[in-house]
């Protein structure tokens, strides 16, 4: 597909939330993208996962990244990458064994995008937690004051209703 990206190649490492999204956004716009899945979850979505809509447009390899010979792999396709896109926790690139400074080693123009769950890399307040955990998402809620109100139906009063006090009288 052409487009404004088009001769970029971006390395993405799967996961979920704001880096598959930024991948199909890249590969979107014209940029090759190499998606770097974990063996047996590209097929998760049925054919492949061609239904998966933040699948489109990319290529996918799938390796095991705990085994340094997929380590080495990766690292063969930075030395050609322009970016590199991951959402772990902070730290979690670094135990691989492919943290800034052995990606740069490699190619010292490679762009390196990371994202968190939970606000600014690493300072944030929240960053170390995955984004995805289920206790932090209940948090996360509570936070945003969305569910303020809301009983569950083990002990229901009256009408549930939303936090930001929306009725009619």
């Amino acid at each position: 597909m052409a487009g404004v990206l088009q001769g970029v190649t971006v390395i993405e490492l799967a996961g979920i939330g704001p880096g598959p999204f930024c991948g199909m956004m890249l590969a979107d716009h014209g940029a090759r993208v190499i998606r770097v899945e974990r063996p047996g979850t590209s097929g998760r979505f049925g054919d492949g996962g061609n239904r998966d809509i933040l699948n489109r447009n990319r290529e996918r390899i799938e390796l095991d990244l705990k085994d340094p010979a997929a380590i080495a792999q990766i690292k063969e396709l930075a030395k050609s990458a322009d970016a590199l896109i991951e959402g772990y926790r902070p730290g979690v690139l670094e135990r691989l064994g492919l943290g800034p400074e052995v990606l740069h080693a490699i190619n010292p123009k490679l762009v390196i995008g990371r994202m968190t769950g939970w606000g600014l890399w690493p300072q944030g307040r929240k960053a170390d937690f995955p984004g995805q955990c289920r206790r932090r998402f209940r948090r996360r809620r509570h936070d945003a004051g969305l569910w303020r109100g809301v009983r569950s139906a083990a002990r229901p009063v009256g009408r549930a209703r939303p936090g930001g006090r929306l009725r009619d009288g």
